[in-house]
């Protein structure tokens, strides 16, 4: 009998650009540190969680939708995890395209009733008693809900300056501003002049109050 054939060689070690391109991409996923999705029903934080991990998926430079469903799911956790197992056993995942996956995703969790309610919420945005900080960040998570507005220029800066409040707004529309970031700052300008100004104001009122007073205690002795 012939002797037997030797063993073939083992394989030289892989390369990077050879690993398994899911777990590759996995690991360089995870090393940007991703945020969790529970779940639940706070929209801003479900439109949050797919701008950010979209962020990352652009970062990376995916360009199969295979890979980026895998990638977006990974960090499903609690419902969202129970969900997608859900959604996996009816749709064939080999051949979804990420765009259907995104009209699932808020489907499931950020249905269209909530995005017109948020958007009406944007169109009756007023400050009132909020501070100009406070009225700015609330105009921005609102303003993903009125595209219009948002890629409008001149028209988010008429919606913001029209929500102002009334000690602001005079000032604001008649320095006629035409950036939205230096529209934000001269409103906080505004404001803080304003609140000077009030200070200043009571603080002449007491004033002349106390006089008033010390003036009547005087002609009383």
């Amino acid at each position: 009998m012939p002797p037997p054939a030797p063993p073939p060689p083992l394989p030289p070690p892989l390369k990077k650009n050879e690993l398994d391109d899911t777990l590759y991409h996995i690991a360089k996923f995870m090393k940007l540190m991703p945020i969790l999705f529970e779940g639940g029903p706070d929209p801003l934080v479900v439109d949050n969680f797919m701008d950010r991990v979209e962020k990352y998926i652009n970062a990376i430079n995916l360009v199969t939708d295979k890979l980026k469903i895998v990638l977006t799911t990974y960090n499903f956790v609690r419902d969202a995890e129970i969900w997608w197992k859900t959604i996996s056993h009816i749709h064939n995942l080999d051949t979804m395209t990420y765009d259907t996956f995104k009209k699932l995703y808020y489907e499931k969790y950020f249905p269209a009733p909530k995005r017109k309610e948020l958007k009406k919420e944007f169109d009756g945005l007023r400050q009132g008693n909020m501070t100009v900080t406070e009225y700015e960040n609330k105009f921005t998570s609102l303003l993903r809900f009125a595209l219009g507005i948002a890629n409008d220029k001149e028209g988010k800066i008429e919606k913001f300056v029209d929500g102002l409040d009334l000690t602001i707004r005079p000032i604001m529309a008649a320095s006629k501003p035409t950036d939205y970031a230096k529209t934000v700052r001269k409103a906080l300008v505004v404001e803080a002049e304003s609140k000077d100004n009030k200070t200043i104001r009571e603080s002449y009122k007491h004033n002349r109050s106390m006089g008033a007073f010390s003036e009547g205690q005087s002609s009383k002795k």
